[in-house]
């Protein structure tokens, strides 16, 4: 085959132009020189400036460190500009307390890893029956852990188990860790249950001046020897509403209340206690009838508010890490009934909140009625004496108890849903 080659010498560069600098005259070079220099460096500095200032308005706030931090689990969105502060000086101080306490909050209630200094869940786990001295943000959660005399966190070895389950890739693994599978894992959760539930054998006791002590029996720690584990208590699926409040108080305390803060698996706080910025929260539904999800509305608000959503199935890319799903539609969840160890959700979808109130309070109350086996609308009923409203989706229409909400239907996606008060 012939080609025709083009001719290199029409590459040729055109030639060069020589100018030579006049030598006789260095005092002029030397200024011309240094004036040049002087321009380039303005210019890069007011480009430098314009890529470093903020602008005011909504923008999204991220951890600035390195280090592993609670913050790929949340979303801090905040309005800059409207304090005192310029845009760039406020989303700098905002940006230096959010890392400093993402990273603390990792450290805090990680179970299996351990940082110098840091007496976090690891290390009371590593140290049962001694006195700890531990961080105020991990001592205000033991707190209401006893305040609302919630046991769940003593489920530590079986959550262990669950999440063996949730990192299996098919079907047939789960058996090995599912107790409605497996009889033997059944029989397990029923002795770690005998344990957990019984405040003889494990039972958080907290003294004075941020000091706990793990009470462990010697007959649990018997057992947890043969059965070849050393977790006794972990937060697991709950944590993220304590770091949730965690985070928004101490914002709220160094004067920062134009934001809000959401959890992946369904924690929510706003901070803001003017009355002058509008949220919006997006109710969604497990539709039965095509097994899809749907956003059935969305809740509008403007008062710093506590939200909670508990849902029995999978939502974003990070629920796999507290949901499986079987190839028969079967949905294995985190939320785990003290009484026999199993996965349960009384309702598919549960957003609870109450004005002025934390992720954690409001969890504490809601979880007896939605880790059961049958919902109980009274139940819901029950807290609105305590503040707390709810919301819970049942063939396509919208069900909820707070007279003076404000739910949006218009941004309607494929299904139309209805809505209705339920009467006190």
């Amino acid at each position: 085959m012939n080609r025709t080659i083009r001719d290199r010498n029409d590459r040729h560069p055109k030639p060069v132009k020589q100018i030579l600098l006049l030598e006789k005259y260095p005092k002029i070079r030397l200024a011309i020189t240094i004036l040049l220099i002087g321009i380039s460096i303005s210019a890069f500095g007011y480009a430098l400036t314009e890529y470093l200032t903020e602008d005011a308005g909504w923008t999204t706030i991220e951890a600035s460190s390195s280090q592993p931090s609670c913050a790929e689990e949340l979303i801090f969105q905040y309005q800059l500009g409207a304090g005192e502060l310029s845009p760039t000086a406020e989303k700098k101080a905002i940006t230096a307390l959010y890392t400093e306490t993402t990273t603390k909050a990792y450290q805090l209630f990680h179970t299996s890893m351990s940082f110098e200094e840091v007496h976090n869940l690891y290390y009371i786990n590593q140290h049962p029956n001694q006195e700890i001295v531990v961080d105020p943000m991990l001592y205000e959660a033991f707190s209401l852990i006893n305040q609302y005399k919630n046991r769940a966190i003593y489920l530590a070895p079986v959550y262990v188990q669950y999440d063996n389950l949730f990192g299996c890739n098919d079907d047939l693994e789960t058996i090995d860790f599912d107790p409605r599978q497996n009889q033997e894992i059944a029989t397990y959760f029923l002795e770690i249950l005998s344990f957990a539930n019984n405040s003889n054998a494990i039972e958080l006791e907290l003294l004075e001046e941020n000091k706990i002590k793990l009470f462990v029996s010697e007959a649990y720690l018997k057992y947890a020897s043969e059965n070849g584990f050393s977790d006794f208590i972990d937060f697991y699926w709950m944590k993220n509403a304590f770091i949730v409040d965690s985070i928004a108080n101490i914002m709220q305390t160094n004067g920062f209340l134009k934001g809000s803060i959401s959890s992946y698996d369904g924690f929510t706080r706003n901070l803001d206690t003017s009355r002058d910025t509008e949220y919006a929260f997006n109710i969604f539904n497990l539709d039965k009838e095509d097994n899809t999800v749907y956003l059935a509305g969305v809740m509008k608000y403007d008062y710093a508010i506590g939200i909670v959503f508990l849902r029995s199935y999978p939502l974003n890319v990070l629920d796999w890490q507290h949901y499986y799903e079987f190839r028969d539609g079967t949905i294995q969840t985190a939320y785990i009934d003290m009484a026999d160890g199993y996965s349960k959700s009384s309702v598919d979808n549960l957003v609870s909140y109450a004005k002025d109130g934390s992720c954690a309070e409001i969890l504490l109350q809601v979880i007896p009625v939605f880790i059961t086996d049958d919902f109980h609308v009274d139940r819901l009923t029950t807290l609105t004496q305590s503040g707390i409203y709810s919301i819970y989706c049942e063939d396509r229409t919208i069900f909820y108890n707070d007279i003076d909400l404000h739910l949006d239907l218009s941004n309607k996606d494929k299904v139309q849903y209805a809505e209705k008060y339920v009467e006190k």
